[in-house]
């Protein structure tokens, strides 16, 4: 099997796991109750709260456990509905589109709004977006950075936002965590957030994540390789084929060496991703979230791509290794020769398939 969806979850990382089972095991009391168990629950929170903000550089007390990236988007627009109206770039992840319809937000120019939210790094096609630029205009500002958070180097101090988020289950920690920083916490007012915190859940994030930060530049690198291994692969395979970003390598950070996004004139991606499971090659036609949608995806139509190349697109995901990772060897468990075979034997199929389909 050759796991290339990372970019749709990660599997757990073991010194995640062995958080979440230590800290289930001791720091199982209610961190909201007053007696001596809830403040041992309600101590080991805030040390994991310290952890996540030495890696995003921020305060603790802006650091908000939350269930999932989505949830922290919700409470992010629901209190930005208050400024009076939102703007939204038309790359969103679907999880920002649809909480910005549901509260009844209108998207007004860049100029005119007061709340405004872009992407930090498209999570189809791997772009990294210039922040700066892009919301220099807004009084207040969010950017969804769940596809950089744990793989980019993020500073929540330097970036001039109110809001980030992102979800754990992309990192290696297990799904039901994500996180949300906001500057000033007190403005979360939403209802549905005052539930009792999974401190074992928040101890398995701030441990993905405070590993994947000891080692951001190094695995960025050797997912590098990976991505530039398959993209020239597949090109030589295919040289029809359409790359839908830029390779990593020289791109001076404006694509993420986790995500290939590729076209295949003639290919209908969904059948193309049936094929490749069926031969074991594990990739996605867009955001998993998105996975279900027939329609040719609207980030990469908003990305200027005509809907004949949305439609024969597919997404290649990695990590720093497409083995399981082992947190405690000096090579993480990784095997280069493994890697380097699991993405030729990927190439070869995706070429195989692309054919078979194209003389249907």
């Amino acid at each position: 099997m050759i796991y290339l969806d990372y970019a749709a979850t990660s599997p757990v990382l073991k010194t995640a796991l062995f958080a979440f089972q230590r800290t289930s095991r001791f720091f199982w009391g209610n961190p909201n109750s007053s007696h001596s168990f809830g403040q041992s629950a309600e101590k080991m929170l805030f040390s994991q709260r310290e952890i996540v903000a030495d890696c995003l550089h921020c305060e603790p007390e802006q650091v908000i456990f939350t269930t999932s990236a989505t949830e922290s988007i919700n409470l992010t627009m629901h209190e930005a509905i208050h400024d009076g109206y939102i703007h939204i770039s038309d790359v969103e992840h679907q999880s920002v589109v649809t909480v910005y319809q549901d509260v009844g937000a209108y998207g007004f120019p860049f100029s005119e709004s007061k709340f405004c939210c872009h992407i930090h790094t498209n999570n189809e096609t791997g772009r990294v977006y210039n922040l700066k630029r892009a919301l220099s205009c807004a009084d207040r500002s969010f950017s969804d950075c769940t596809a950089a958070m744990g793989k980019s180097e993020l500073n929540f101090k330097k970036s001039g936002l109110d809001y980030i988020c992102g979800g754990g289950h992309k990192f290696g920690a297990p799904v039901g965590v994500g996180v949300l920083i906001a500057k000033e916490p007190s403005r979360i007012t939403s209802s549905y957030h005052f539930a009792t915190p999974s401190v074992p859940l928040a101890a398995a994030f701030a441990q993905a994540l405070h590993f994947r930060t000891q080692h951001l530049r190094e695995f960025s690198e050797l997912a590098e390789a990976l991505h530039e291994r398959l993209i020239t692969g597949i090109l030589n395979e295919l040289p029809d084929a359409q790359l839908n970003g830029k390779l990593s390598r020289g791109s001076n950070g404006t694509q993420s060496p986790y995500i290939a996004n590729l076209s295949f004139p003639g290919v209908e991606n969904h059948a193309l991703v049936l094929r490749l499971a069926a031969d074991g090659v594990m990739v996605s036609s867009g955001a998993a979230c998105s996975s279900g949608d027939p329609q040719p995806s609207r980030v990469l139509i908003n990305s200027g791509y005509s809907a004949d190349r949305a439609a024969s697109s597919i997404r290649f995901s990695f990590d720093f290794t497409l083995s399981e990772p082992n947190e405690t060897s000096p090579a993480y468990g990784r095997s280069e020769a493994s890697d380097r075979a699991k993405i030729d034997e990927a190439v070869k199929l995706v070429a195989k398939n692309v054919k078979e389909l194209r003389n249907q």
